[in-house]
């Protein structure tokens, strides 16, 4: 997942002069009933002039996945879905029934920019893995799980939001993004301290099909190509002839690897600070548990 600064985001829409075509749509559904109104919305999906931006804050990638934009399309994604909204009685079970929390969804909130996050067709449409052993159909689609157990409620139509505690990790909260890191797989894992923390982890890989094989295929190649990096980065180092020498190496070796993980195009750039992190630990890479404690946290 890749975070994305949201006052970024508001400063960009507000210069594109979204807020004159948001009220647009609102003039025009007004005096509608609820089923005209989202069949307005349905059929003047204005939020796609918005990919260009939201396609220049992640780099063209996906917000949710990071799959670069060739992996798949791109869609505006709703992320409290505008026409109906649903989730699992058990997600962990394939055959599991929906339950419907709101029947129209959040249709108000459907030219709210603060609504819209960019997702790969991979992430965002229902669809089985055909790379893996599996039959069972994942994404995002209309779901959108809530924690309705303890202080949060599902919003009523038009009612603000803040009442809601949603379950799915989202990328424009920096402590959400934290909460996934990956395997030397590929494989995504959760990175949470809690039982609470880790449901939550799991439920958002299941919704946003983060496990899809070809995302873990694809991590795999960039945890690879990371681990030849560092591993001739230590091999440089190991054979300098003296301390200065070797003082001097690491400090090249470290801006190299700097820019190779700041690269901003760079796909999959949580999998490759996953790799950075797990060879840190290891014996024989002090240098690189410095440079994570400098330049990745």
């Amino acid at each position: 997942m890749r975070y994305i600064d949201k006052n970024r985001f508001q400063e960009a829409v507000e210069a594109f002069g979204w807020d004159a075509i948001k009220q647009a749509q609102h003039n025009a559904m007004k005096g509608m009933d609820v089923e005209r109104k989202k069949e307005y919305i349905r059929t003047h999906p204005e939020w796609n002039k918005l990919q260009p931006i939201m396609l220049g804050l992640s780099h063209n990638k996906c917000w949710y996945s990071e799959a670069p934009i060739g992996s798949s399309d791109f869609e505006v994604d709703h992320f409290r879905p505008k026409c109906k909204s649903k989730v699992k009685v058990d997600y962990t079970e394939s055959k599991s029934t929906n339950t419907v929390l709101k029947e129209n969804g959040y249709w108000w909130l459907a030219y709210e920019w603060s609504n819209y996050r960019l997702s790969g067709g991979l992430t965002n449409k229902l669809r089985r893995d055909r790379l893996g052993d599996c039959e069972d159909v994942e994404g995002k689609g209309d779901y959108f799980p809530l924690d309705c157990n303890d202080v949060g409620r599902v919003a009523n139509d038009e009612e603000n939001i803040n009442c809601e505690v949603p379950i799915l990790l989202d990328p424009f909260n920096q402590e959400d993004v934290s909460l996934l890191t990956f395997d030397s797989n590929g494989e995504v894992i959760s990175a949470g301290y809690s039982d609470y923390e880790h449901q939550r982890v799991l439920q958002s890989i299941f919704y946003y099909h983060l496990d899809l094989e070809q995302l873990n295929k694809e991590r795999l190649m960039a945890w690879k190509d990371c681990e030849r990096e560092i591993l001739e980065i230590k091999k440089s180092i190991d054979t300098a002839p003296d301390e200065r020498a070797r003082r001097l190496m690491v400090a090249s070796c470290l801006k190299r690897l700097t820019d190779y993980l700041k690269n901003p195009d760079r796909p999959y750039t949580s999998a490759v600070k996953a790799c950075v992190r797990v060879y840190s630990k290891l014996d024989g890479f002090i240098w690189l548990d410095r440079f994570v404690t400098a330049v990745l946290i």
